[in-house]
């Protein structure tokens, strides 16, 4: 390096090269810091998403369950079917087709394999896995003799009515 630089020092050069990797050493700490609080940051969102304050305003006294809890739209169509029931005799196919919530529904097979997907769905989820895949949904449906179609068609309508949802390709969680 002399013949290169006459005024070359081994140790002027230590130093700038100390001085160098230094700055990138504090550049990598500072990179890593800001990831870390994002991470933080995302941690307590997600901490504020699972445990949501209650908006509503709890009556001073003497509370019910009703006061507490609302019946989710999914069963709410079930109470009403309860409170329409007279003294006449149903159609068979009427306890099938009361099973969906939308009035103008004449399909009992799409009423009973819409049910029963919602039913595996539970299932699969409430045994601790965080979703179903199209797989595992069609599967027992398939299996029991319901058309791929068929199968088609309850997906498309409970996706419809939001009692499932598709949260990656192929991969669906059931309405709370």
């Amino acid at each position: 390096m002399i013949g290169i630089d006459p005024n070359f020092e081994i140790e002027d050069w230590l130093i700038q090269k100390a001085n160098e990797d230094l700055a990138l050493i504090q550049l990598d700490i500072q990179r890593e810091r800001r990831q870390l609080e994002q991470r933080i940051h995302r941690l307590e969102a997600l901490a504020k998403r699972l445990s949501p304050e209650d908006i509503r305003e709890i009556p001073k006294g003497q509370t019910n369950l009703f006061d507490c809890f609302d019946i989710p739209l999914p069963l709410k169509h079930l109470t009403d079917r309860i409170e329409e029931i007279g003294n006449e005799e149903p159609h068979p196919a009427g306890t099938f087709i009361n099973l969906l919530p939308h009035e103008g529904c004449d399909d009992p097979l799409l009423a009973v394999t819409a049910q029963m997907m919602l039913i595996i769905a539970q299932e699969k989820v409430g045994r601790g896995a965080s979703w179903i895949d199209l797989d595992d949904l069609f599967s027992p449906l398939l299996e029991n003799g319901i058309s791929q179609e068929e199968c088609d068609e309850a997906l498309d309508h409970l996706l419809m009515t939001s009692q499932i949802h598709e949260i990656d390709d192929d991969c669906f969680i059931p309405d709370e």
